[in-house]
Formats: C-alpha cells, sequence, structure tokens
C-alpha cells in the first residue's frame, strides 16, 4: 500500500488537477480533497483524516 503525504500548503494555496481536455477534476486544499458535484454543482470537501492511508504531515 502505497502512503501518500499530505502536501504542505500555505493560507489559500490550492493544487488542482485537470483532465486532459482542461475540465477540473479535483483541488487539494487546507481542508483536503475538493470536488465538483457534475450534476448539482455543488462543492464537497474530503478531509483528509477520512481518506484511507493519508498520512498529515506533522508540522
Amino acid at each position: 500500500m502505497a502512503i501518500t503525504k499530505t502536501p504542505v500548503l500555505e493560507h489559500g494555496q490550492t493544487l488542482e488537477t485537470r483532465c486532459e481536455c482542461g475540465q477540473l477534476i479535483a483541488k487539494v486544499c487546507e481542508q483536503g480533497l475538493e470536488l465538483k458535484c457534475k450534476r448539482c454543482k455543488r462543492i464537497v470537501v474530503i478531509p483528509f483524516s477520512s481518506i484511507e492511508g493519508w498520512e498529515t504531515a506533522s508540522t
């Protein structure tokens, strides 16, 4: 099992993942992984602590 460390983000900084077509897939923000529903356009944030195998970086 691969363990991914949480990227250290400064206040307001986000990391985006986009498809080859340019469509935004997800953002990594301070609160967790941010996803947008294609149907209703709501934004859902999945906290890093609820993602199995995701460790938070110690500061």
